[in-house]
């Protein structure tokens, strides 16, 4: 397992929109979404629309990519490849999650 810095990571594009179409609360069936966010590596941040949250880390195992990254009341992890990506929120007040499926553009 190797964790590198976010100020490190020359690979990736140093910013890119993702989008999920499904979200998935707890062990609830999953339903159709339009859930927005913006993954800014350079500002180690992912914008929403409920707030920004700071990446804390990023591990890069082949093609899979995943972040590490904390805001307001929950923790998140997003993790991605070319052909997909998966975001979780992890309450603090949980344990609740709330899953979202979808892609994220120009990642790769």
């Amino acid at each position: 397992m190797t964790v590198i810095s976010v100020a490190f990571i020359a690979t990736q594009a140093q910013g890119y929109p993702c989008v999920f179409e499904t979200e998935c609360f707890e062990d609830e069936s999953c339903i159709p979404a339009d859930f927005r966010v913006e993954v800014d590596i350079a500002d180690q941040a992912i914008m929403t629309e409920f707030g920004d949250l700071v990446i804390v880390a990023v591990k890069e195992t082949g093609r899979l990519t995943t972040m590490f990254a904390t805001g307001e009341g929950s923790e998140y992890m997003l993790s991605l490849t070319p052909r997909g990506a998966r975001m979780t929120s992890h309450a603090n007040d949980g344990p609740q999650v709330i899953s979202y499926l979808g892609r994220c553009e120009g990642a790769f």
